[in-house]
């Protein structure tokens, strides 16, 4: 028989948790994420140009969120998703898509006062980073998805003021991804003809006529 002071028993009891004590999973999903990202980035040729790629649509979305469901005033919320969407529009015109994918396009006014699409791309295709290309064209097509998507759920419960805000938006989003498939498709005719050129230069070449 044991005494009063010796030793508590031994038992499954005493490795049990804490009733109501359940082990979170948050923090740990949260680091995942982090890590996940982090690895992508050090992938990624241009890691800065990347998160600048990203950051003004994110803070954009946020606004939006906070001042169309959470609260604030219709007026900020308007002018600061409106100047992000601006910012995002720039960067990704003149910076990012350059830097990612090595396209760029502008639109120019002729002296009779039409427009002109010009489109500039990388020669060496090859060059561009897998990781880079993959972010960019991601961001490029979700962009206007999304806020077409928020245009027609505030067209079907008639919030016609944040339709106006949707719309302006929308234009921005959806005049780079106009842009760059435009820029895209004439890079990959450039490159097909230059391809074929070659490929003629060289047939002419074995046959001895050049």
């Amino acid at each position: 028989p044991g005494g009063a002071g010796g030793a508590a028993p031994q038992g499954p009891m005493a490795s049990m948790s804490p009733v109501g004590a359940a082990p979170s999973h948050a923090p740990a999903a949260g680091a995942e994420s982090s890590l996940a990202v982090l690895s992508l980035l050090r992938q990624s040729a241009h890691p800065r140009t990347c998160v600048a790629h990203a950051a003004f649509k994110l803070a954009a979305v946020l606004v939006y969120v906070k001042g169309r469901y959470l609260s604030g005033s219709y007026v900020t919320t308007f002018i600061l998703a409106t100047l992000l969407a601006a910012f995002d529009f720039w960067t990704v015109k003149n910076i990012s898509g350059r830097l990612l994918v090595g396209l760029r396009w502008w639109n120019k006014t002729r002296a009779d006062g039409t427009s002109e699409w010009v489109f500039e791309s990388r020669q060496d295709e090859s060059a561009v980073n897998a990781v880079d290309r993959n972010i960019f064209w991601t961001f490029v097509y979700v962009w206007p998805v999304l806020w077409a998507f928020l245009l027609i759920m505030n067209l079907i419960s008639f919030s016609f003021d944040w339709v106006l805000l949707n719309t302006m938006l929308l234009v921005f989003a959806g005049s780079n991804l106009a842009g760059y498939w435009k820029c895209s498709k004439d890079e990959k005719k450039r490159a097909r003809n230059w391809v074929e050129s070659q490929g003629m230069r060289a047939v002419a070449g074995a046959m001895g006529f050049v």
